[in-house]
This record gives C-alpha cells, sequence and structure tokens, in this order.
C-alpha cells in the first residue's frame, strides 16, 4: 500500500509536539491566528460582546487556542479530536486559560461525533483539517448539518494553489505538472490540498454563503526563511493584511480561510 494515499482520515498523534513547536508557535503560526480572529471579530461581533453564550464547535480542534480565546468570553465549546495527543495538548491549553469549566473535550472522528449527538451550532471552527480527510467533500456535509439556521461556518483549507506556485518558483517542474500534490507520511503537506474556487463550489451546494474570503501568509509562505525571520511580526502582519482579503492575494495563500453563513 502507497501510505502517501491513506485510507483513513489523518491522524496526529505521531505529529503533535511537532505541530505545537512547528506550526503554533512560530511567526507565521501568529500570523494565521490573528486574520483568523480578525474575520470573526469584523463579521460575527456577537462572538465578543458579551450579551449571549453561544454554541459553539471545533471540529478536529488540535490545540484549540481559538476555541479557548472564545471560552474566556463566556460561549460553550465543544471539542472534537481523534488524535488523542492533541486532545491532551487542548486540555492543556484550556486549563492553562482557566476556561475548562465552558469546555468539553470528545475524542474520536468529528463525523461520528455530529452524527450520533447532533446539535445546532451557532458557529463551527474547521481549520485545516478538510485536506487531511479521505472523504473531505461528504464529511464537510455532516458537519455542515449540525450548523443552526443562520449559524457560521469558520472553514480554513490548505490551498493547493500554494503548492503549485511554490513548486514553481523553486523550480520543482516534475511536481508541478505530475498533478499529484498530496503529502506524504509524517509530511505536514496533507492528503487532499484544496482547490478553492471548488471550496466554494462546495459550501454553495450545501446552502451556505461566503461572507469572507481571506488568504492566510499570501507573502510570507515564499519568502525565505532568513528574510522572514529578519522582518518584525507587526510589519509582517500589516503587510498580510494589507493584502490578503483581495484577488488575486486571497486565493494564493497558504490556507483559505472561508467565513459562510448558513440560511435561516
Amino acid at each position: 500500500m502507497n501510505d502517501s494515499h491513506p485510507i483513513e482520515d489523518r491522524n496526529f498523534d505521531d505529529l503533535a509536539e511537532r505541530f505545537a513547536k512547528n506550526i503554533y508557535g512560530t511567526k507565521k503560526g501568529r500570523i494565521r491566528l490573528a486574520l483568523l480572529g480578525e474575520d470573526l471579530v469584523s463579521h460575527i461581533p456577537e462572538l465578543y460582546a458579551g450579551e449571549r453564550s453561544l454554541s459553539i464547535l471545533d471540529a478536529g480542534c488540535g490545540m484549540a487556542q481559538m476555541g479557548c480565546d472564545l471560552a474566556g468570553r463566556g460561549h460553550r465549546i465543544h471539542f472534537c479530536d481523534i488524535s488523542m495527543r492533541m486532545l491532551e495538548l487542548a486540555e492543556g491549553v484550556a486549563e492553562a486559560a482557566q476556561v475548562s469549566g465552558q469546555c468539553a473535550f470528545h475524542h474520536g472522528r468529528f463525523q461520528t461525533f455530529v452524527e450520533e449527538k447532533g446539535g445546532a451550532y451557532d458557529l463551527i471552527l474547521f481549520h485545516a483539517v478538510l485536506e487531511w480527510l479521505v472523504e473531505p467533500k461528504a464529511s464537510l456535509e455532516t458537519l455542515v448539518s449540525a450548523l443552526a439556521p443562520g449559524g457560521t461556518l469558520s472553514l480554513m483549507f490548505y490551498n493547493v494553489n500554494c503548492i503549485i506556485h511554490r513548486n514553481a518558483i523553486l523550480g520543482n517542474f516534475r511536481k508541478v505538472m505530475s498533478g499529484e500534490y498530496g503529502g506524504y507520511s509524517r509530511s505536514f503537506t496533507p492528503i487532499n490540498p484544496l482547490d478553492p474556487l471548488e471550496v466554494e463550489s462546495w459550501v454553495a451546494d450545501m446552502g451556505l454563503s461566503v461572507i469572507q474570503k481571506t488568504g492566510i501568509r499570501v507573502f510570507t509562505e515564499y519568502m525565505k526563511k532568513d528574510l522572514l525571520k529578519s522582518r518584525n511580526y507587526e510589519d509582517t502582519l500589516e503587510v498580510e493584511r494589507a493584502h490578503c482579503r483581495k484577488e488575486p492575494f486571497a486565493s494564493m495563500g497558504r490556507y483559505v480561510h472561508l467565513l459562510c453563513r448558513k440560511g435561516e
């Protein structure tokens, strides 16, 4: 069997510590969280108004930083992850933030959790998960079924355009022309990097309207490591922020964030 094409959704038990260090604990990780947070602030003001508690599902929660921040604002958060190790790290983040009382942690596939528990969530966070699934569209449909009428889906996924662009400018033409863009075992490149236009068509077919499209790391993903390191975080974020929500840049980031609203 070719392990670059697993028959099961990716479980990150074996990569949890590397993710914590290389994804969340970097300048790139800070930029990612900052831009996601700005989208939520701009389009879901009730998250931060403190007027009522919302019901939120963080599906494939990872270390749950954003969900724990929202729990600290009085919202009730359900965290679900197939990786027990990632869920343990998330519980640690919740304890450190003193928000454990607002959180419930569920180990297992989010698809199974939704099918068994149902629910009508005001907000579903689905960040950097879709591209690791064997059946991304069907899994997304299952998740959307748990979204309340008028609710919001925060969907961030790994952008195949970024893989093509990066490999082309590095001269990896064979990779570009092969059409095979999935990663290998223990790689941070996902099994199903996605085309933003295709995902946008999916969510439209599911009765969702896109209210914000944002490219996450539209410039920093292409910068040399030494150059990126030499630039301070504030300036880097400012440049990203100035361009990430307009085309063509919104479709060129490492990730694309679609903030989607379900019809009433």
